[in-house]
């Protein structure tokens, strides 16, 4: 039990993924709500990951504002995923957060009601299609996510001094913790990697 990881998407380039073989890796599949926002690196990753056969999970970023967004969105990945859905160890995962500002400025007031409906729902959604499936947020985004996403599991961002060193731990949180962006984002996997086994 226990295990380090890293996560990726296309603005992190061709990354020599090899250097993780002994790791797992958390690769975004898009973002928005059309599957046409796919991740460029998306697919290229994936087959990386497989050829070196390292255990994978996918995340979406999050841009819905709304229940019908939220839909869309969770339809978006559901659509990009499903060649490799056999493929996925580690889940499924909604990455809930505003970092540029964006969702706040288009509508979206950030509090429990409305961030908790639209996860619940998108959750609800992927584990329907037959994923085990988690929420990404920020260790202060977790009481928008309370009471109503306490099923699902929480991969949760919590840096500490950013240094390159795991500081925290948020295991009482949820299975996965982000630790740090310098020079990659990397992770930490506190349950074996038979949780994540994909449902039939």
């Amino acid at each position: 039990m226990g295990m380090y990881g890293i996560d990726i998407s296309e603005h992190n380039g061709e990354i020599n993924l090899s250097e993780y073989k002994d790791q797992f890796v958390m690769i975004r599949a898009g973002w928005g709500w059309s599957p046409d926002q796919k991740d460029k690196m998306f697919d290229r990753n994936v087959r990386e990951c497989i050829r070196l056969k390292i255990p994978f999970g996918v995340y979406w970023y999050c841009y819905s504002t709304d229940l019908e967004t939220a839909k869309q969105e969770a339809e978006a990945i559901l659509e990009v995923i499903e060649p490799c859905r056999e493929e996925i160890k580690m889940g499924v995962w909604i990455d809930q957060e505003d970092a540029d500002g964006w969702r706040a400025k288009n509508g979206l007031v950030i509090n429990r009601t409305n961030l908790s409906t639209m996860s619940s729902l998108m959750c609800s959604m992927i584990a329907e299609a037959g994923y085990y499936t988690g929420i990404y947020c920020s260790y202060s985004w977790l009481k928008f996510m309370a009471p109503k996403c306490d099923r699902y599991d929480k991969w949760v961002a919590h840096w500490g001094t950013n240094d390159g060193k795991k500081q925290n731990d948020t295991s009482r949180f949820g299975s996965l913790h982000q630790f740090t962006s310098t020079p990659l984002d990397r992770d930490y996997c506190y349950v074996d990697l038979d949780k994540f086994t994909l449902k039939k």
